[in-house]
Parts: structure tokens; C-alpha cells; sequence
């Protein structure tokens, strides 16, 4: 848990000149949280940061929170950063554009890439519906996408090839035999009827699309050639939860396809690790045929829930990401909390 020591949730004594770019209010909390993340970090973990749910706007504090990440990431030598959707607050198409772009230049850095999943809120088809616009001008949609913030990830991470507009893709550790699988939790299709408007609608509609589903069978748990093949692992990422079954917090309906997808993961069960999620907005881990599942507090300021931690903007409750650490040799996952929210030790067979 981060250590609280004044009414603004740090040590007001304590500064530190590594961190120009950010508020005071963040310095010792930052610091704290990256030293107690080193201590679960040893040879050969693999060391991630999760942050999901920013909800960004335009010049908004989650600017803050993207500078946090980036300094803890170098500091742990992470092996990547994940994006768990709902990276934008709704709007007009331009500023939501806008607000997009400015995040994930953000968060991104050198040596480190920054691997975004698409959420619900992404395609911004809610802001034709809840304004009645009668059409589907305010529509981000895929290909968009792909071309303002997953293109530059080419050459760094596997798409599906000829489907890139999908926007699920892998990522490879190569030194820890570790394959991170981002799926697109939102694959549905995007088509415009007679009347202008959308045939299905990303915020309340959600699947992963039969290519998908072949692609995550045969190609995800496909380590032909690696070296020590069978010794890989998989930790999964979407954006809502792949399964609903016990999860708390926003379940809004089953995404199409999941339990072809979750029959998957328990056919390679050897392989994987965990699945993590985000779109709940709330802290909570499950177990299903024995695979965790975990989700992360929502990093933008709202408490959606009772027993959710308290959130004040202007202290480092503001926001909220995970440093991971996946020790195989131990079994044991450590999500070490920055923010709002505490930390956690998660087992899993190894």
C-alpha cells in the first residue's frame, strides 16, 4: 500500500529533482512506489506497467499521470507499457482526436513501447447517439485509428497480417520467453446503414470477430522456431474482461465470442499466465479454471464505487497505474500501486 504521511497523500518535506516534470504532490509517492517495485523485481521477471481507463481530454492531468508512467518505466527497465483502452473522453470528433494523439505521444518513450488496446469508449460513437445526430460523422473508426496511434507499433509488435485495422496484436519478450496478447475486445463491424448511421455501436456492442478468434488460436500459442518453445508464457490484455462471470463493476454485456476465446486459453493453459483488464473501473482479482483474471482501478479521477478508494485531484490520487512484476519462478505476480488504490501479490501456477 503507498505510504500516506500528510492530508495530501506524500511527504511534503520530500522533493525530488528526477521528476521536473511533474507536481510536487507526485514526487515522493512516485519514488515510494518505485522502490517498492524494485524489490519484487529479480533476474528474469518480467516487469510491465498497466495503466487503463484514462479518459483523457485535452490538456488534462492525465498528461501528469503518462509522465509518471514513463519515469517509473525507466526506472524499473520495464519490458513495456500497456494502454487498456478508453484512452479518450467523448467529444467532437476533432478534440477527441486531438486529445487521443496527445496522449499516446505522451506516454510513449524510447526502448519501452507503448501498446494500446481498443475500449469502448474509443470508437466515440456515443457522442452521435447521445446528441441524436442522426449519422456517424463523429465515428472514429478502425482504420483511423490504426493510422493515428497503432501504425508507428509496425515493425515492433505482430499484427494480424492483412487485418491490421483489427487492432489486436502481440508483443514479444524474446529474453524472458514471455508473448504479451493485446486483444481488441470491440472487433465489431464498423459499417454505416441507409440512414446514416452506424449498423453496431462500439460503446454498448462488443466481440471479438471470428478472424480474431482464429488468429488468437493459431497464431498466439504458435512458438514454433523460438527457441525453448514449450517454456513460453502469455499474458493476456483486453479491455473488458475476456469473461464476465463474477466480475464486479461496469458489466454491461457479454462480448461475443469470449468463451470461444476462453475454451482457448484453457486448451493452452501451460502457456498462460493471467488475463488483465480494465473497463470495470475497479480493483478486483478472480480466479477461472484456475487462471487469474485482474483488472485496474480507472486511471481518471472518478469513483464509481463505494468501495472504491477515494480520488482528489491535486494529490496523487488523481490517477492510478500498476508496475508489474511476473516472477515465474515463484508463481507470484506483484502489482505494485501508484495512485489511488494498494498493492497486490497474485499467485498463479507457474
Amino acid at each position: 500500500m503507498g505510504l500516506n504521511t500528510s492530508e495530501n497523500g506524500m511527504d511534503s518535506w520530500l522533493t525530488d529533482d528526477r521528476y521536473p516534470d511533474l507536481p510536487e504532490y507526485y514526487h515522493a509517492p512516485l519514488s515510494q512506489a518505485i522502490d517498492r517495485a524494485k524489490q519484487a523485481q529479480s533476474k528474469g521477471t518480467v516487469d510491465l506497467v498497466f495503466y487503463t481507463d484514462p479518459h483523457h481530454k485535452p490538456g488534462g492531468n492525465q498528461l501528469l499521470a503518462a509522465a509518471a508512467v514513463k519515469h517509473a518505466a525507466k526506472a524499473l527497465s520495464s519490458d513495456c507499457i500497456v494502454v487498456g483502452g478508453d484512452i479518450v473522453e467523448n467529444g467532437p470528433k476533432d478534440i477527441v482526436v486531438l486529445a487521443q494523439s496527445e496522449f499516446m505521444e505522451a506516454i510513449r518513450m524510447p526502448g519501452c513501447p507503448a501498446l494500446p488496446t481498443r475500449g469502448n469508449h474509443d470508437d466515440n460513437s456515443i457522442h452521435d447517439f447521445h446528441r441524436k445526430l442522426r449519422g456517424a460523422n463523429h465515428v472514429i473508426f478502425p482504420v483511423e485509428a490504426y493510422a493515428d496511434i497503432y501504425q508507428c507499433l509496425n515493425g515492433t509488435v505482430s499484427f494480424d497480417k492483412g487485418n491490421e485495422t483489427g487492432l489486436y496484436y502481440c508483443y514479444d519478450i524474446p529474453g524472458k520467453k514471455t508473448r504479451v496478447a493485446m486483444l481488441n475486445s470491440v472487433d465489431i463491424v464498423y459499417k454505416i446503414k441507409a440512414d446514416g448511421m452506424l449498423q453496431q455501436n462500439g460503446q454498448w456492442e462488443y466481440a471479438f470477430s471470428e478472424r480474431q478468434v482464429d488468429w488468437f488460436e493459431h497464431k498466439v500459442f504458435d512458438f514454433t522456431g523460438l527457441p525453448e518453445s514449450e517454456s513460453w508464457k502469455v499474458v493476456i490484455f483486453s479491455h473488458l474482461p475476456i469473461i464476465q462471470r463474477g466480475v464486479k463493476g461496469y458489466v454491461d454485456g457479454e462480448v461475443e465470442n469470449g468463451e470461444k476465446i476462453w475454451k482457448i486459453i484453457k486448451t493452452n493453459r501451460k502457456h498462460v499466465v493471467t488475463c488483465l483488464f480494465g473497463h470495470v473501473h475497479i480493483d478486483q482479482m478472480l480466479y477461472h479454471d484456475g487462471i487469474p483474471m485482474i483488472s485496474t482501478l480507472n486511471a481518471v479521477s472518478y469513483r464509481n464505487y463505494d468501495e472504491s478508494p477515494e480520488r482528489t485531484v491535486g494529490t496523487a490520487s488523481e490517477t492510478a497505474f500498476d508496475l508489474i512484476s511476473i516472477d515465474y519462478s515463484k508463481g507470484e505476480l506483484r502489482l505494485t500501486r501508484f495512485g489511488a488504490g494498494e498493492d497486490r501479490i497474485i499467485k498463479f501456477e507457474a
